[in-house]
């Protein structure tokens, strides 16, 4: 049996990689191939096209990016002529596989050129949407594995054949290493706060977000003596852009550090146990007693650790998160971290933005989504500023009692995802659409 899978950004690659492992679990002969990047080679896949660095954010983005992106589908194109798949499992991205304007996607294209090949849709895009009006899936795929109760609900209400699979982020989202290994390495003191800075894996994202948290971070250290910071680095992002970031920092706030490598002479006094309440907010009243302290004339910044590769390690370490919106918030939510929402767009995407603001979604962050109420605030575009990035992280290590609603209203989110063994259950569809 011959499979195409089919991803078009970082996010899509991890959740290609997974099930590409559940195909062949299940299949071991299968042949796997398709575009995605480290997730999916690392599973066995046969990788054609690395587009594990095609997400961008805003038309303008999309327009210097798309000369790649039609050459990458051309690509693909190319080998599904030559191997045509059974089955071909695109995965979300929807200008990339349903198309955008006059350009035709990867899927229609698929549909009238292999005629016996089946199309699952794996993640449809745009699946948060509580109730749909209509579906472009429907006549293009045979099936889709939906994450969400109410997309698969209302696709089948549409016609388009889907079932329930649960979010494939529950067998994803989980430390490393336990958080005993993980603070000793970086030099944490899990008694102080640690502050999680997550500014994406989009290059336009560490330019335009990440100068913002880290400006963030200096308020915050001003009000929070000993709080550390930690920064999550995706693989898709050069080490070295994050470091011009943190030395330009370094230059316009005369109090930014950055830890090289990990330091391994300070050893944590103790790792609390993850969900204690008591021992949560006995941290806090430490935390708010320090904050009321006298500060020094100079304020100084505790260092910021790049943590490459282990962004989930990072979620878990934390107390409270600056999160950029996308995939990031929903990985908190289903580890329980109390996050502040941010995302601006660049100059160059403002018009657009402006074009389109009044049609966006009440809400852009996932928690909030899928409760359709603001769990955690959101800040954007010229509510994104440093000022109140640091308000909000200081106003809820300050707050034990907030701190517990947010975490209580984000392990209610998570129940919303469905079980674990999602890409199983996607993997066993996918097989039985040859071998019903």
């Amino acid at each position: 049996m011959r499979i195409a899978i089919t991803a078009a950004e970082a996010s899509g690659d991890r959740v290609a990689g997974q099930l590409a492992s559940e195909l062949k679990r299940l299949s071991p002969e299968c042949e796997i191939y398709g575009s995605g990047g480290s997730w999916l080679r690392a599973a066995g896949g046969e990788v054609i096209v690395d587009a594990s660095a095609f997400g961008v954010i805003g038309l303008a983005a999309g327009l210097k990016l798309l000369p790649k992106m039609l050459a990458a589908r051309q690509r693909l194109i190319a080998e599904l002529k030559s191997r045509p798949p059974d089955v071909l499992i695109p995965i979300d991205a929807g200008a990339f596989h349903l198309g955008i304007g006059p350009i035709q996607g990867l899927v229609p294209w698929a549909r009238k050129n292999l005629p016996s090949t089946k199309i699952l849709y794996y993640f449809p895009p745009g699946s948060w949407h509580k109730t749909l009006r209509y579906s472009p899936l429907k006549g293009l795929v045979d099936a889709v594995a939906s994450p969400f109760p109410w997309n698969a609900s209302e696709l089948n209400r549409l016609g388009v054949r889907a079932e329930l699979v649960g979010h494939p982020l529950l067998d994803l989202v989980y430390p490393s290493q336990p958080l005993e290994t993980f603070a000793k390495q970086y030099g944490l003191d899990m008694y102080k706060p640690l502050v999680g800075l997550v500014p994406g894996s989009r290059s336009q994202e560490i330019e335009t977000i990440l100068p913002l948290q880290l400006a963030a971070a200096a308020q915050i250290a001003q009000r929070i003596p000993g709080v550390q910071f930690l920064i999550a680095l995706a693989p898709s992002v050069d080490r070295g852009k994050v470091e011009a970031a943190i030395q330009h920092a370094r230059q316009l706030l005369h109090v930014v550090k950055v830890v090289e490598k990990p330091s391994r002479q300070s050893t944590p006094r103790a790792i609390l146990a993850e969900g204690n309440p008591e021992e949560m907010a006995r941290r806090q009243r430490q935390w708010i007693e320090h904050s009321q302290s006298p500060r020094t004339a100079t304020p100084q910044f505790p260092p910021i650790a790049i943590v490459e590769n282990g962004t989930y390690d990072v979620l878990a370490a934390s107390d409270a998160l600056i999160c950029k919106s996308g995939t990031t918030t929903l990985e908190a939510a289903i580890l329980g971290k109390p996050m502040v929402i941010v995302y601006k767009l660049s100059q160059a995407n403002l018009l657009q933005l402006a074009l389109v603001r009044k049609s966006l979604p009440k809400f852009i962050g996932m928690p909030n989504l899928i409760a359709d109420r603001e769990i955690c605030r959101e800040l954007l575009q010229e509510n994104a500023t440093p000022e109140k990035i640091a308000a909000e992280i200081v106003g809820l290590l300050l707050d034990p009692d907030r701190m517990a609603r947010m975490r209580r209203d984000l392990a209610e989110v998570r129940t919303q995802l469905g079980e674990p063994g999602g890409a199983e259950r996607t993997a066993r569809l996918a097989l039985s659409l040859v071998c019903p």
